[in-house]
């Protein structure tokens, strides 16, 4: 586990990132080393900076990585063959190739900052990221996302799945998300977006979002966004193609909704259906229906959010509704009306 302590300068904040850079980017980064990470971004604006400057320099590092590399090896090569006596031009040959080897490593660290810049989290399974503002986003079951920050904007790529999104409000940097045509910004604090199979759906749980369908995968410009549909807390946009529906959300329908944050999935009088195809995204089983009609049946109770959580399913419908469940092998199952 990383310690760091609390320096107030500018070099002391640039050490910390340092070492929260090389912490987070190592294999064993836990969810306790993001929540004590997200901590100390709170402490100092100074240390969000600081943070954010290294990973532009990484980032800056992997663009000339090419050029770099050529430079370093010439410079290897023609220490090696310089006319010199042998010893000294070993030596030198060394020194060439250990600064070489040092920007390869510079690089592979660069690639590694890229590639951990994309989360994901698998089929069954929530992944909490504490980004480097302070912020955090949660991905729910089979979901992906990639994160672009610069000094001037905070983007976030919705690429699959679910997500939910606490941020840190910065005026003078906005926090956009992207999913499907969609752009979402932040207004406000707390928000949640879903790349549903039909179009985006954005649940609001504090403050308030614009949200603005979009074609282009440009960020938009003011003038652009003031056209967007506003939602603010306990409301719901769902977005399918150019249509857009706003409903407002109870407490008790924005907790259902919201419920797969701390694990599990709440169903009031829902169609089977709709039960059957939340569960699925929690597992690798397919679940059809012999009958389309069964999937009208209304239904209710809480599953967790996991393959446990289809198979409880599975185990009400036999059990409670008399219905016959049939596997054909290990990731589908077919649900046939009761005998009569």
């Amino acid at each position: 586990m990383v310690e760091v302590g609390r320096l107030a300068n500018r070099e002391g904040a640039e050490r910390e990132a340092s070492v929260w850079f090389a912490r987070l980017n190592a294999d064993d980064a836990s969810a306790e080393d993001r929540n004590r990470f997200a901590d100390w971004l709170r402490i100092s604006p100074a240390h969000g900076k600081a943070y954010d400057a290294l990973c532009g320099t990484w980032r800056e590092l992997e663009k000339s990585g090419p050029l770099v590399r050529a430079v370093y090896f010439g410079q290897a090569m023609n220490a090696a063959s310089a006319p010199r006596p042998r010893r000294q031009r070993w030596t030198t040959a060394v020194a060439a190739a250990a600064s070489f080897a040092a920007i390869a490593l510079v690089a592979v660290w660069a690639l590694r900052q890229q590639d951990d810049s994309t989360f994901q989290a698998a089929v069954g399974e929530q992944t909490t990221v504490a980004l480097s503002d302070g912020s955090t986003l949660k991905l729910n079951s089979n979901s992906k996302a990639h994160v672009e920050y610069t000094p001037d904007v905070r983007v976030v790529f919705l690429d699959r799945g679910e997500a939910f999104f606490s941020v840190v409000h910065n005026v003078n940097r906005p926090f956009w998300v992207h999913a499907g045509n969609s752009w979402v910004r932040d207004v406000g604090t707390a928000f949640n977006v879903y790349l549903a199979p039909s179009g985006v759906v954005v649940t609001v749980s504090e403050g308030a979002v614009k949200v603005l369908h979009s074609g282009s995968g440009d960020l938009p410009d003011a003038a652009a966004m003031s056209a967007g549909a506003s939602v603010s807390a306990g409301e719901q946009l769902k977005v399918h193609g150019r249509a857009e529906a706003l409903r407002d959300l109870d407490e008790a329908q924005l907790t259902r909704l919201l419920a797969w944050r701390q694990g599990s999935v709440d169903f009031e009088n829902e169609p089977l259906g709709n039960v059957a195809d939340e569960l699925m995204r929690y597992t690798s089983l397919k679940i059809e229906f012999s009958d389309p009609a069964l999937r009208k049946l209304r239904v209710g109770g809480t599953f967790r959010t996991s393959p446990e959580g289809a198979e409880a399913l599975l185990t009400v419908l036999h059990d409670g509704f008399g219905m016959t469940v049939r596997r054909d092998g290990p990731d589908r199952v077919y649900i046939e009306a009761p005998t009569r």
